[in-house]
């Protein structure tokens, strides 16, 4: 069994690493940080199937070359938990001039998930998409998807915690009928360093609300659910709060909202890559 586990170097991600690592014979972990992460691991027991692949998740030509590494080395993938993102100021844009919200929270993983998919497919995966109640705010994004024109930091990370509901939903109906199953996930209001690169406003807010913040360990309960529980037991395209499911939004439960957002990301993507993205697989949808 193989798993893919992005965002795995700190917080939630760190404890889902190390509960789920017993339970695979690889574990391959996309990392922007290599050094970082080759020392966290040392005092690992079983960090000899842990395989690190570089990829920074904001950079889509970096997310490209390291699926490409990956999938090269592992042609058959079992779970794969969008772990990764973050909550940044409104405006700020990756190097490839993507808001790095849209970019981190969304676009990265979505390329991801594209470069994988064959070997996703081979291993009849579960896709985990790590969410948040924060949705539930989100204001209708369909006339600016990309967040060109959001500025403020709360608002954009609830729009982008929205999308990994509706890319949830929106996989299954193109892919479960292949044996894809996939689930979106509230972790908790977690005490980890989530919020640092936030504006300054936003940053005292998280500062006071940690008060009533739960432990990463406690955070990563859902994720290690939704990674080791029977399918059977679970609903696909659900969305879980405390390994239990909930009910989203319902811009959350918008499927065309949801196809709205993945023939965009399609476009974004290729715009950024220079048409090298995954529209060759849109085709043969």
């Amino acid at each position: 069994m193989n798993l893919v586990l992005t965002g795995s170097t700190s917080g939630i991600g760190w404890e889902t690493l190390l509960a789920l690592l017993p339970h695979f014979d690889r574990v391959f972990l996309p990392v922007r940080n290599q050094s970082k992460a080759e020392k966290l691991i040392q005092s690992l027991q079983g960090k000899e199937k842990i395989i690190l692949i570089p990829m920074d998740l904001s950079l889509m030509a970096e997310v490209k070359k390291g699926a490409a590494s990956l999938i090269s080395q592992c042609d058959e993938i079992h779970v794969l938990i969008n772990n990764a993102g973050g909550m940044y100021p409104g405006g700020k844009c990756s190097e490839e001039g993507i808001d790095l919200s849209f970019a981190t929270n969304h676009l990265g993983h979505f390329l991801l998930v594209q470069e994988l998919l064959p070997a996703l497919l081979k291993g009849k995966a579960r896709v985990i998409q790590v969410s948040s109640e924060a949705h539930r705010i989100a204001q209708n994004p369909s006339k600016d998807f990309s967040l060109k024109k959001s500025s403020n930091t709360v608002s954009a990370y609830a729009i982008v915690k929205l999308y990994n509901i509706l890319f949830t939903k929106e996989l299954i109906s193109r892919y479960s009928s292949e044996g894809l199953t996939s689930y979106a996930l509230h972790p908790g209001a977690v005490r980890t360093a989530f919020g640092s690169e936030a504006s300054a406003w936003a940053k005292g807010l998280i500062a006071f609300t940690k008060l009533f913040f739960i432990s990463p360990k406690a955070g990563a309960a859902t994720s290690i659910f939704l990674a080791t529980t029977p399918k059977e037991s679970l609903k696909n395209g659900g969305y879980y709060k405390n390994k239990k499911l909930s009910i989203p939004s319902t811009l959350a439960l918008d499927s065309q909202l949801g196809k709205g957002l993945w023939d965009f990301s399609v476009k974004e993507i290729g715009r950024v890559l220079g048409n090298a993205g995954p529209e060759k697989q849109e085709e043969n949808d």
